[in-house]
């Protein structure tokens, strides 16, 4: 266990809350706790720092609106559920901060949005924009219009690439435990909380596994596995209790919830988006030569190790490298070569790019700059 650091020269920060943390047993929304984060982010306002509040609540807020108990089972009806919750949910989080004199600004997303690396890029101008007018991004998956492949399915893993795309040096998920536990504290009384850790370990993911409530979608796993994304990117992230939260006092350094240490080798933005993020059109199926050049040197990846090409793609694509089609991929880049044109120069020294195609192109087909390796454990 590490010693817990102080994050007082944190400046920017996103904020996670957790349906179970906003609504009671009866679904309802709890005003007066939404009252008291609002607070807390005005305290953290005052002090100069950027906050972005990733909420989640809209279902749940949909079936108290409604006056329903059970979680409905069929998709197209949470997502009614959610379009009427959403709306409710925005009018008290504006009504909270108005208190303090702080407007809100919706921000709703879907997966596809941080996908492709356009939408990506006008996202982040848009959070950029609302930070400069003073305004709190409230952010929340599109669960109305989201459909499997282009969704989250819970909010942490949203709260993580938000971190991402916002460059937060700090990722507060808030939930209705007050931490990360040895064991399951509702069975175990001998269940200790854990305060730092220093590195994730299969272990303790695999001690987290199960589901928080019927209204909420992830649990105290999906939560370990968004502060994995955030401490590789070379971010802190911090699991604590949304019931009585002290911002303020947990970035002075108090022993509050868990706190993530970041990976000392954190990626770079865009190199984040490219391993984590994005969505990959198709494969290169690289030579061992290459695959030790990539791996091993850090090199770029040349048109001469690469044996075959799978899906269709185009310039500017993120494509998975690998050396064989049915084993897991090394690495993830951004292509500087469509498929048709790499089908032409597949395995071909790059002297001879601008003869085979007609015309000239970079010599490196991956660029290390634009490259990231993902699992060199095989």
């Amino acid at each position: 266990m590490g010693k817990r650091p102080q994050l007082k020269n944190i400046r920017r920060l996103v904020i996670k809350v957790g349906t179970r943390v906003l609504t009671g047993e009866d679904n309802l929304i709890l005003r007066p706790r939404i009252d008291h984060l609002a607070s807390q982010v005005g305290q953290l306002m005052e002090r100069g720092i950027t906050v972005v509040l990733v909420s989640s609540g809209a279902v749940g807020a949909g079936l108290g609106e409604m006056g329903l108990r059970s979680y409905p089972r069929l998709i197209p009806n949470r997502q009614a559920l959610a379009s009427i919750g959403q709306v409710q949910l925005m009018k008290i989080w504006e009504h909270a901060f108005a208190n303090y004199g702080k407007l809100v600004g919706q921000v709703l997303v879907t997966a596809g949005d941080f996908q492709n690396r356009k939408s990506y890029v006008n996202l982040q101008n848009t959070f950029e924009s609302l930070f400069r007018l003073g305004v709190v991004p409230v952010v929340n998956e599109n669960d109305s219009v989201a459909v499997r492949e282009l969704r989250y399915g819970d909010n942490d893993a949203l709260s993580a690439q938000v971190a991402g795309i916002v460059d937060a040096p700090l990722l507060v998920v808030l939930t209705d435990t007050d931490g990360v536990y040895t064991a399951n504290p509702r069975n175990d009384p001998e269940a200790k909380r854990i305060s730092v850790v220093d590195y994730i370990t299969p272990e303790l993911t695999r001690a987290t596994k199960g589901k928080g409530s019927e209204v909420s979608i992830g649990g105290m796993r999906t939560k370990i596995l968004a502060a994995g994304l955030v401490t590789q990117a070379g971010k802190y992230c911090a699991i604590a209790s949304g019931a009585d939260c002290d911002l303020v006092s947990l970035l002075e350094g108090k022993d509050l919830g868990t706190l993530f240490l970041p990976r000392a080798d954190g990626l770079k933005r865009r190199k984040h988006w490219i391993a984590f993020t994005s969505r990959s059109r198709g494969k290169l199926l690289v030579d061992e030569g290459a695959r030790s050049a990539l791996t091993r040197k850090g090199s770029s990846l040349l048109s001469s190790g690469i044996r075959e090409i799978v899906g269709r793609f185009e310039t500017g694509d993120v494509v998975e490298i690998a050396c064989g089609e049915e084993q897991p991929a090394f690495a993830k880049g951004v292509t500087s070569y469509s498929a048709e044109d790499l089908e032409r120069i597949k395995g071909l020294h790059s002297s001879r790019i601008e003869e085979v195609l007609g015309h000239g192109g970079p010599g490196e087909v991956v660029h290390k700059d634009n490259l990231v390796l993902i699992n060199t454990e095989q």
